[in-house]
């Protein structure tokens, strides 16, 4: 296959919009693979960049699953050949060539996983963001073990530890609760009472519905040996709710958004509020906000992301082969890149209940 000199990509342009360009194919650096792009998911994330964050002229959208077309120079992983179905995530809306609402898209060669034939495209495409959002939280900054997952799922008995996920039917919920039970913990969760039979499907042991102002004294009493949560919501209080769910001995709490003061102050001490931010697995510096991202950071959770990336050799690829990870509910839009500002406005009016936006490319 010949390679065209140009593609189509969604780019930010005056006034908070986007528009699709004709754009110069990226040029790949060190360690750098191109990949043709099949499917792709939007995350909040997305629609935010370009709303608050990205200036004109950024390429737009993070999460992806596509064909390597070509290897750069000094590719470091020697699983992936041209033509191996990827999927991972890239900062979109950060930069002018590296964005995943694109004909073609570029990035390193450790930070994807090959994706095996029994996954669909849009499944897959599903992974980046929030399967590795939930990776990052469970493993790198709540530190739980990670299971030799070539012998299968750990199995979860009475007796087996105990962890909270609000919010499970977010994106990040859903990868979360999956992982978790695949890992041996009993996964504690929240959402509307009629998302519940799909998180149990997914693997969560005991469900309560977050409009119960009750929940954290509830879960507190029967679980106090609690001492691990992830909040997938991190705004509008719910950070509190969380710490206050954990048994009297405390414990951690990680968040997606900023670290909240009074929940901070709630049990000074005792509860551990940990903020994590993906975009630093993808091991390029960068500032966010007030907050910047340096070499040593992001590489060392690149490296750790690599576990669970790195083409055929990461979990990931395991336990999809297995059939053990289904990813998110996703619900398929028509339109392609161009339906995409779409998307945008669906997630922004609310419409979106434990489903991922899902457009096919191409």
């Amino acid at each position: 296959m010949t390679l065209p000199s140009k593609m189509k990509a969604l780019v930010t342009v005056e006034g908070n919009k986007t528009e699709l360009h004709e754009v110069p194919l990226p040029t790949l650096d060190k360690d750098e693979i191109l990949v043709r792009t099949l499917a792709v998911t939007i995350n909040p994330t997305d629609w935010k960049h370009v709303a608050m964050i990205s200036g004109p002229g950024n390429q737009v959208g993070c999460d992806f699953v596509g064909v390597v077309e070509e290897l750069g120079p000094g590719v470091q992983n020697t699983s992936l050949s041209k033509g191996d179905r990827v999927a991972g995530f890239v900062h979109g809306g950060y930069s002018a060539d590296r964005g995943s609402f694109a004909q073609y898209i570029k990035t390193n060669s450790g930070i994807v996983a090959t994706i095996p034939d029994n996954v669909d495209d849009l499944v897959a495409a599903s992974l980046g963001i929030g399967g590795e959002t939930a990776v990052q939280a469970l493993f790198h900054r709540l530190a739980i073990p990670v299971p030799d997952f070539s012998k299968g799922p750990v199995e979860v008995t009475e007796d087996s530890p105990e962890i909270l996920i609000w919010s499970g039917s977010t994106t990040v919920g859903q990868w979360a609760i999956q992982i978790a039970h695949l890992s041996g913990y009993k996964v504690i969760t929240t959402a509307s009472p009629k998302n519940h039979d799909l998180l149990k499907q997914l693997g969560a042991d005991d469900l309560y519905d977050y409009r119960d102002e009750t929940i954290p004294q509830k879960i507190a009493a029967k679980y106090p040996n609690l001492s691990k949560a992830l909040d997938c919501i991190s705004e509008h209080g719910t950070q509190q709710l969380c710490v206050k769910s954990l048994g009297p001995k405390g414990g951690d709490v990680v968040v997606l958004l900023k670290p909240d003061k009074e929940a901070i102050e709630l049990r000074k001490g005792e509860v551990n509020i940990i903020h994590t931010l993906v975009y630093t697995a993808l091991g390029h510096p960068f500032n966010y906000g007030r907050a910047t991202y340096d070499e040593d950071r992001v590489t060392a959770d690149s490296n750790l992301m690599k576990e669970w990336l790195n083409g055929t050799q990461g979990h990931f690829y395991t336990l999809f082969k297995q059939g053990l990870l289904r990813g998110n509910r996703v619900k398929e839009m028509s339109g392609g890149l161009e339906g995409i500002p779409e998307g945008f406005k669906y997630l922004q009016e609310g419409k979106a209940s434990a489903e991922k936006l899902t457009y096919r490319i191409g």
